[in-house]
């Protein structure tokens, strides 16, 4: 019981880095697809089916990026574009996620 709190408090522990190692990295095609789906299904409660991940990332590969530090994968956002009532362009956030040990730390701040 012990061991398992002390791995729960260091995945908990915030990663040590500085802004400048991460690299954003735009939507590259189906090699980042599984990537994408793993952040979200191991952070964000509600299930995607692999269709909704397509939906956007093939409609609007422009919109939805990945963070990498040091090769590893922490984090991601998928948007879409689209006309609302034919008059103007609205943006939407469809999955926003940053593993644990790195938020609070400005990844998926738009203004980075």
């Amino acid at each position: 019981m012990e061991k398992s709190n002390e791995v729960e408090q260091q995945r908990e522990k915030k990663a040590e880095f500085n802004a400048l190692e991460i690299e954003y990295v735009s939507y590259g095609g189906e090699h980042h697809l599984p990537l994408i789906m793993s952040l979200v299904d191991q952070e964000l409660s509600e299930p995607y089916s692999i269709f909704t991940y397509r939906y956007f990332v093939y409609l609007w590969p422009q919109l939805s990026f990945l963070a990498f530090h040091k090769g590893k994968c922490v984090g991601t956002v998928v948007c879409k574009m689209g006309e609302h009532r034919n008059t103007t362009l609205r943006g939407y956030i469809a999955m926003l996620v940053v593993i644990k040990p790195y938020r609070g730390r400005g990844i998926g701040d738009i203004r980075s």
